[in-house]
């Protein structure tokens, strides 16, 4: 413990010496004191004001539903920390940022409530200490944290189909600045898909008006690419719009993000207050259009058709929503495996999610999470959504992989009370961010399958494109024959609009069938899609399979799960992983045969169904076994257009037989298929 303190307090000393840096980020998640308030006592008790009584302690992040003693707990739960501030902090924008509390928190520092976070258990937020904190002493951080099954909170009750993890689930961070500090740097990036040129508008938000008289020094250099070059460098003053510093730049040349090129840019703001250097503030950004025309997808000017999975964070039993970082980018791994280039989330999720889908290329729809039937669309509720999305826009405007909000799923979209509400977000969505798209999750498109004699439109209809999550054979009673006919009645009835299906798939206990049906039910499901041109994109649902506290399951414990994924809930994969990933790739790898002289060729085609975009850039490897496809000789695919055909050369290493591996430009698997003759009736005679 002592040691801990000596290292604390020499980094406290470092960040106080004249090479004082304009921003430090101090993790605080180490050694919190933590209890369980089973009987709601704290409160009442005013524990904030004294040490906590029967603390143990842990690290963060942290849920106390993941324990053995206290996983069916929906309560309340305390934390506690001391912390050295130093005296020349009072000088200095001190935050205190938690990446999320669920559901709702209560935050106090040294018995003085400083902030809460009311029914919002998945977005960021920060308080602010500056002149709140005793400097040049000890300071002690106290957090009550509820994950009651409440009304006042979003989702509402126990509407929702995932766990219901408490307690402080994601980091927790003192940031320290300079004064004059920007509070957020927003940035727009605009493309220009003729001449892959680019605007850049930066919006930086202050709060003292003292800060109209600074100037910004500002670089952009390209990140994740392989040159790393400067492109601009340069120190102005703002022009100011409501309360922000807008600064506005012409890029003649960028690289734009795509999900097999996702070029990310880096922007680093110092600002100047005279000479002085007071705050430095970054961020990473990339120039993509994501545009709808006529009922097709474009991005950057290409047409596209999208596929992808969901995944629902805290299923993995370790950790629940508390999973380290490490454990988050697994998950991308796991989403990526599976050709992965779109996503939805039903809720808001953690900075490295969002920064993984940049650096990998994952289209994210993001929704706040309004779930469920059980919604109502009471003032309170409008209320709390309003909110929600306004901190998720704030939070996550500069992620290029976040192309649209969404403001629920499955709200009954037909209630005229529900519908207004739903139309109310949506305007607010577009208000807030007009840069990127909405949309709304529906299951009630049309009226046929509610045997309704008029036909009015349904609240889905009121976003970009459509979203619609479609269980024909399983959670609807309706004959998988019949999902033609019902898909064609929706674009029937919304026949300008883009419809992408949103959620598909099988789930047990519910439907028995095993894995075995999971595929039947995958395999006709994506026939159906694909034979239909309006289709312009889908979405697996689940990635994994995922914990929940809904009732339906057969544990009654922090294993309580639907088996909904096409991985376990530790990411052990299943036969129908590698029958998605096929059905979702790029390319179809159709034949290897035999040529002559040593060669052999590979019969390939760009699909046309699910996805469906440009193949550049990407490789192919031919090996003996699955596992060890990078021992081989790298061949460079020519670029391949959807239904494009190619009778690809190369080397025949195994006489004729072998496993073709294909992958894209970012190093992740596309396509894997072997091409040996197991059946011994198939087998040439004499062997």
């Amino acid at each position: 413990m002592l040691v801990r303190r000596i290292t604390f307090l020499l980094f406290l000393l470092l960040c106080s010496a004249a090479a004082f840096a304009q921003r430090d980020t101090l993790s605080l998640n180490k050694d919190w004191q933590f209890t369980v308030d089973k009987k709601a006592e704290g409160l009442a008790g005013h524990w904030y004001t004294q040490p906590l009584p029967h603390t143990r302690t842990v690290q963060l992040p942290h849920t106390w539903n993941v324990e053995p003693d206290n996983q069916n707990h929906y309560g309340w739960g305390w934390y506690q920390k001391k912390v050295d501030v130093p005296g020349n902090w009072k000088n200095k924008r001190v935050v205190l940022e938690f990446g999320a509390v669920n559901h709702t928190a209560y935050i106090y520092l040294n018995g003085e409530k400083v902030g809460e976070n009311i029914g919002d258990g998945f977005d960021k937020f920060a308080i602010d200490l500056s002149g709140k904190l005793r400097y040049g002493q000890q300071n002690t951080i106290t957090i009550a944290s509820n994950n009651d099954y409440g009304r006042n909170k979003v989702p509402f009750g126990s509407s929702f189909d995932w766990p219901n993890d408490g307690g402080l689930i994601r980091p927790v961070a003192l940031i320290v600045s300079g004064k004059p500090a920007a509070h957020y740097l927003h940035v727009t990036p605009k493309l220009d898909v003729n001449t892959n040129s680019g605007t850049l508008q930066l919006r930086l938000g202050f709060g003292e008006a003292e800060a109209r008289n600074l100037k910004f020094a500002v670089t952009i250099t390209e990140e994740n690419q392989p040159t790393k070059k400067l492109i601009l460098k340069k120190t102005d003053k703002a022009t100011w719009q409501n309360g922000e510093a807008v600064l506005s730049y012409a890029l003649p040349k960028v690289n734009p993000w795509h999900f097999d090129f996702p070029n990310l840019y880096r922007i680093e703001v110092t600002v100047l207050n005279g000479r002085k250097a007071v705050d430095r503030i970054s961020t990473n950004t990339g120039f993509r259009e994501v545009k709808f025309e006529g009922g097709k997808t474009y991005l950057n000017g290409e047409r596209v058709k999208l596929m992808g999975v969901e995944w629902t964070a805290g299923s993995n039993p370790d950790y629940g929503f508390a999973e380290p970082a490490a454990e988050i980018r697994r998950q991308g791994q796991l989403m990526k495996d599976v050709n992965a280039i779109f996503t939805r989330q039903h809720f808001q999720q953690s900075d490295v999610f969002y920064d993984y889908c940049d650096r990998n290329g994952i289209l994210v729809q993001q929704e706040v999470p309004l779930w469920g039937p059980e919604t109502p669309s009471n003032d309170t509720i409008r209320t709390i959504a309003m909110r929600q999305l306004q901190t998720m826009v704030h939070n996550n405007y500069n992620y290029p992989s976040i192309y649209s909000w969404g403001v629920g799923n499955e709200l009954r979209g037909r209630n005229a009370h529900m519908k207004q509400m739903i139309t109310d977000l949506v305007a607010r969505a577009r208000e807030l961010d007009p840069s990127r798209h909405v949309a709304y999750v529906s299951n009630t498109l049309t009226q046929g399958f509610y045997n309704s004699p008029t036909f009015t439109p349904d609240a889905g209809s009121l976003g970009d494109y459509l979203m619609m999550n479609e269980y024909g054979g399983s959670w609807w009673a309706l004959p998988v024959g019949e999902i033609h006919s019902y898909l064609d009645s929706v674009h029937q009835s919304y026949p300008n609009k883009p419809l992408f299906i949103s959620e598909f798939g099988l789930v047990e206990p519910n439907f028995r069938g095993g894995d075995e049906r999971r595929i039947q039910d995958l395999v006709y499901h994506m026939a159906v899609y694909e034979s239909k041109p309006y289709i312009e994109g889908a979405i697996y649902f689940d990635l994994t399979d995922y914990r929940t506290h809904y009732p339906g399951t057969s544990e009654k414990n922090k294993y309580r799960r639907r088996v909904h994924g096409i991985y376990d809930m530790y990411g052990k994969p299943k036969p129908s992983m590698k029958v998605l990933r096929e059905m979702s790739s790029p390319v179809e790898v159709q034949q290897l045969r035999q040529g002559q002289k040593g060669k052999a060729f590979v019969l390939i085609f760009g699909s046309v169904g699910l996805p469906q975009h440009t193949v550049k850039g990407y490789k192919l490897y031919l090996s003996d076994k699955e596992e060890n496809w990078q021992k081989g000789k790298v061949y460079a695919l020519p670029e391949l257009k959807p239904g494009q055909k190619v009778d690809f050369e190369i080397n025949d290493d195994f006489n004729g037989k072998g496993i073709i591996t294909v992958v894209r430009p970012t190093g992740h698997v596309v396509s894997q298929k072997s091409f040996y003759t197991d059946s011994p009736e198939l087998q040439p005679m004499g062997q």
